[in-house]
C-alpha cells in the first residue's frame, strides 16, 4: 500500500512542477517619465502644441516573475479642465496615441509616430456627424479628407 501511495503521489505532483511558468501579472505604477518618454513628448509638443507635456506617467507593465515588459505609459496631467477627456498614451519610444473630448463634444483622436527622423501625425475629428481626417509630416498638413 505504501508503494502505491508513493507512486500515486509522484504521478500527481510531476505535472504541477512541469507546468509552463508563463504566468503573467499586469501592473500599473505611477512614476516620473523616463528620459526617452520625456524626449518623445517634448519633441511632439514642439511640433504639435495641442499635445501637452507631462513629467508624470502611469506605466503599465506585464510581468512574468522574471522580467518587466513595458506595455504603455499614460501621461498624467494635473489641470486639463478645458477638456471633458484628455488622454495621451506612449505606446513605445517612437509612438504615442491621443484622445481629446472638448466641452462641446468634439472628439479628436489619432497617433503621432517618429519615422526616419520625421514626425508623422494622423488626426481624426468627429463633430456632430461630420468627420475630418488629416495627415501631417513634421507639422505640415499633407492630406485632408472631409466626410
Amino acid at each position: 500500500m505504501k508503494k502505491i501511495t508513493l507512486l500515486l503521489f509522484i504521478l500527481l505532483s510531476i505535472p504541477v512542477f512541469a507546468q509552463d511558468s508563463d504566468m503573467k501579472v499586469y501592473l500599473e505604477k505611477s512614476d516620473i517619465a523616463t528620459i526617452e518618454q520625456y524626449e518623445l513628448i517634448k519633441k511632439v509638443n514642439s511640433i504639435y502644441p495641442d499635445i501637452m507635456i507631462s513629467k508624470q506617467v502611469k506605466n503599465k507593465f506585464k510581468n512574468n516573475f522574471k522580467t518587466n515588459e513595458l506595455l504603455s505609459a499614460d501621461l498624467i496631467y494635473e489641470n486639463v479642465s478645458k477638456f471633458k477627456l484628455y488622454n495621451v498614451t506612449i505606446l513605445d519610444n517612437r509612438c504615442l496615441s491621443y484622445t481629446f473630448v472638448t466641452p462641446d463634444n468634439v472628439l479628436t483622436f489619432g497617433e503621432v509616430r517618429m519615422f526616419d527622423g520625421n514626425t508623422v501625425r494622423t488626426l481624426y475629428k468627429l463633430d456632430k456627424g461630420k468627420s475630418l481626417m488629416q495627415y501631417f509630416i513634421n507639422g505640415k498638413l499633407i492630406n485632408e479628407v472631409k466626410g
